[in-house]
């Protein structure tokens, strides 16, 4: 390959062999990942404070430390996906180094003999000269190009020198740049590990603790599903009501059961910050394998004195309270219908007509520094799983 076809192919290369739109929409993705995830790290971090504050052995807690060492975890393989991504293209641009340096190498080479051989031709010689002792016009006319294109080649080669000196350069500073960002999410991981530890550590402890109390816990257990039957029975009771007095009459609510049923995957949730600590279904309990808990909704663990949102406009159809449970919200979407509970203090009534993210109450927080929300929906069918009509967080 010759000096100019090796010299345009890695120009070539240094130009087009950038980021793939694989590679960099994937770059941005582990970003928006790491984004996410460090605000729901911060979220955690605040509930948690809270719950230490009152030096006690909780489930809630230890939710909490589960959580976040759930999104800890998740931090670290994002950070290790840049460090992997990193990698790559280090290789890729150590390879288009060393193909530029090569091909400098040859132009150089190509250059100094250029040069020499001019040198060398020159002595005793004489461009008029060579011009003027032409037999021909024609021949005249030949020498001059030649001439022209021999001194242009010599400036092309110089140009081409330039161009891949300065593109090598640059790839260098590149290369430079990408070790120094490569070795700073190096630092993270090591910093984020260490963090993850001490959470791991915390929540074996924790959980040993919260063995050794299994009789309390137990009982605790016990009254929170007295409490939560109750609850059940009373929302499923209203809403049959409001089915019944709805099939009575000649109100048409099928435009906002339908716009209700459209927000599928997209309400917004019912507090600004927190995460789920007790999920939709039957799920076995955090320390008493043996033991089951049946959710009929998910339990949202957040800061203290969170306002609640409605998730959809609608009507309160009832406030009512129950022990251990604090207060809740119903309210009906048409066929749909939400529930708000563990409330400490309520700002609608049966009857308001509310708005999206409008502020039904204040959530509660029990005697273990917990503060938790409990969503409900019910669809024409019954209680469904909350989780997949919210909006991804």
């Amino acid at each position: 390959m010759n000096a100019s076809r090796s010299t345009f192919f890695a120009i070539l290369i240094f130009l087009l062999l950038g980021p793939t739109v694989f590679a960099q929409n994937e770059r941005e993705r582990l970003e928006s990942q790491k984004k996410a995830l460090q605000q729901k790290i911060q979220e955690t971090e605040k509930i948690l404070t809270q719950t230490s504050s009152k030096k006690t052995s909780s489930i809630g807690r230890l939710r909490a430390l589960n959580n976040q060492i759930s999104n800890r975890s998740s931090l670290i393989g994002a950070i290790k996906g840049e460090v992997s991504l990193l990698d790559e293209d280090i290789l890729e641009n150590e390879g288009i180094i060393n193909s530029m340096e090569e091909d400098l190498k040859l132009l150089k080479d190509e250059y100094a003999a250029m040069i020499y051989s001019a040198q060398k031709t020159n002595k005793g010689f004489n461009e008029l000269t060579f011009l003027f002792s032409s037999s021909t016009f024609n021949q005249l006319f030949m020498r001059m190009k030649y001439l022209k294109q021999y001194s242009e080649a010599r400036k092309t080669q110089a140009r081409q020198i330039g161009i891949v000196q300065a593109s090598l350069e640059e790839q260098n500073n590149e290369i430079l740049s990408q070790r120094a960002v490569k070795q700073s999410l190096l630092d993270d991981e090591l910093t984020e590990n260490r963090k993850l530890e001490d959470l791991r550590g915390e929540q074996r402890s924790l959980v040993a603790r919260l063995t050794q109390q299994e009789q309390q816990v137990r009982k605790q257990l016990q009254e929170q599903r007295e409490a939560e039957k109750e609850l059940t029975s009373r929302i499923d009771a209203i809403i049959e009501a409001e089915r019944r007095a709805a099939a009575l009459s000649s109100v048409d609510m099928s435009e906002l059961s339908e716009a209700f049923a459209n927000e599928k995957g997209k309400l917004p949730w019912p507090v600004s910050e927190g995460f789920v600590s007790s999920k939709f279904g039957t799920h076995r309990h955090p320390t008493s394998k043996r033991v089951t808990i049946k959710n009929e909704g998910i339990d949202i663990q957040t800061s203290q004195n969170a306002s609640v949102r409605a998730v959809f406009p609608g009507k309160v159809i009832s406030v009512m309270t129950v022990p251990g449970l604090g207060n809740t919200v119903i309210l009906q979407h048409g066929d749909y219908f939400t529930a708000y509970s563990k409330l400490k203090s309520v700002y609608v009534k049966a009857n308001d007509e509310v708005q999206s993210l409008q502020e039904l109450g204040q959530v509660l927080t029990d005697r273990e520094n917990i503060s938790e929300v409990k969503f409900r929906i019910h669809d024409p069918k019954g209680s469904v799983n909350p989780e997949v009509w919210l909006q991804n967080r």
